[in-house]
């Protein structure tokens, strides 16, 4: 499947003709036409605004299916400190530890788009992470709350890094400082106790081995986060930088 391909199917799937799409990225029906028969390729800024348009990620687009190891599914939720505890010491029977370490993340935004209290579902994060003496630049875009994709690499010029985020226009919105503790359990889920100064306790599931789709694998962390005992109406869906940024809003 190529690109033209996969415009073609996202648009029916949005119920758009053809005629609709061109109106949105103001070109004509021909241009259109001409990318759904592979016949040219939409330049990199119609792909953005294709992708925003057709709600999907610009490396699909491109690209098509994206690898599991650039695909994350997890859950986070809100917990007591005696919850924290107890989970911490069923952790410390049941499953692997991995290791325990203190995580310092900056979040960044484009200047242009300001972060709103009513934004109920925030998709996109760019972060610097400091991991000991590593610092990793980190990009996710969320689809439903339920999977990412994720993009990651290690920064070697912190400085040359900060003149390209001054260049693009990418301001500091948040620095989120936690203490996490890491478990590998039923040799699948990865599973993260945080302490988020400012914020309390959170437990934080992530699927690291997949036997079905994104999709499915995110309805069984929630089966798992049930027999747990944990609250599903506690799963937070707008991330640590937006309670940071809003702390009224945080239970």
């Amino acid at each position: 499947m190529n690109i033209g391909d996969r415009i073609s199917e996202l648009r029916t799937l949005k119920k758009l003709s053809q005629e609709d799409l061109a109106q949105k990225l103001y070109v004509s029906n021909k241009t259109i036409s001409s990318w759904e028969t592979n016949r040219t390729e939409p330049g990199l800024e119609a792909i953005v605004k294709l992708s925003e348009i057709l709600d999907c990620s610009v490396v699909y687009l491109i690209y098509g299916d994206i690898p599991k190891n650039d695909i994350e599914t997890e859950i986070k939720i809100k917990v007591s400190l005696d919850k924290f505890t107890s989970l911490d010491l069923f952790m410390q029977k049941n499953a692997r530890f991995l290791n325990s370490s203190k995580q310092i993340d900056t979040y960044y935004q484009p200047t242009y788009r300001k972060f709103l209290k009513d934004d109920k579902n925030i998709n996109e994060w760019l972060r610097i992470g400091i991991r000991g003496n590593k610092k990793i630049l980190n990009y996710k875009n969320w689809y439903n709350n339920m999977y990412c994709d994720e993009y990651e690499v290690e920064i070697d010029n912190e400085e040359n890094l900060s003149k390209i985020f001054n260049i693009l226009g990418l301001e500091e919105i948040a620095t989120v400082d936690k203490t996490r503790t890491t478990y590998f359990y039923l040799d699948k889920y990865e599973v993260a106790l945080d302490y988020v100064k400012d914020l309390g306790y959170f437990i934080e599931i992530e699927v690291k081995k997949y036997d079905e789709d994104a999709v499915n694998e995110y309805y069984n962390l929630l089966k798992l986060a049930q027999k747990l005992e944990l609250n599903l109406d506690d799963i937070d869906k707008r991330g640590y930088p937006y309670h940071l940024i809003f702390p009224a809003e945080t239970k």
